[in-house]
């Protein structure tokens, strides 16, 4: 990160608290600053308080999956610039979310490689 810049802001959300672990630390170790939220309800609520630069979310939890938060943070002014990259577990989850006319700013595969996880993450915050 640039000196005397504050890193930016990533929230990630995950119901797999292994997943969310590592997605931090692995974001953490590259300068960024990390929120982690559980699920996709404490999700959007942390992303409408505290406004990170990009969100890295689960594409399927429960109570509000992935898309569902990409879609409540595309519908408000406050939250509508928020980057969002989607983990999916699998293609039919990719799918399914632009069935939904949703179209998060990038998506990813779980198993995912630390490096172009963190290459994709500053790609989004720049």
């Amino acid at each position: 990160m640039a000196e005397g810049r504050q890193a930016p802001l990533v929230l990630v959300a995950d119901d797999e608290a292994d997943i969310a672990a590592l997605v931090a630390i692995v974001l953490e170790r590259a300068g960024f600053r990390v929120l982690r939220a559980p699920d996709g309800r404490r999700a959007l609520s942390l992303a409408r308080e505290r406004k990170p630069a990009a969100c890295v979310l689960d594409g399927s939890m429960p109570g509000l999956a992935g898309f569902e938060v990409l879609e409540a943070l595309r519908g408000e002014a406050q939250t509508s610039e928020i980057k969002v990259l989607i983990l999916t577990a699998t293609v039919d989850e990719e799918r399914s979310i632009r069935r939904h006319g949703l179209e998060p700013d990038s998506f990813m595969k779980k198993p995912f490689d630390s490096d172009e996880l963190v290459a994709e993450v500053f790609a989004l915050v720049r």
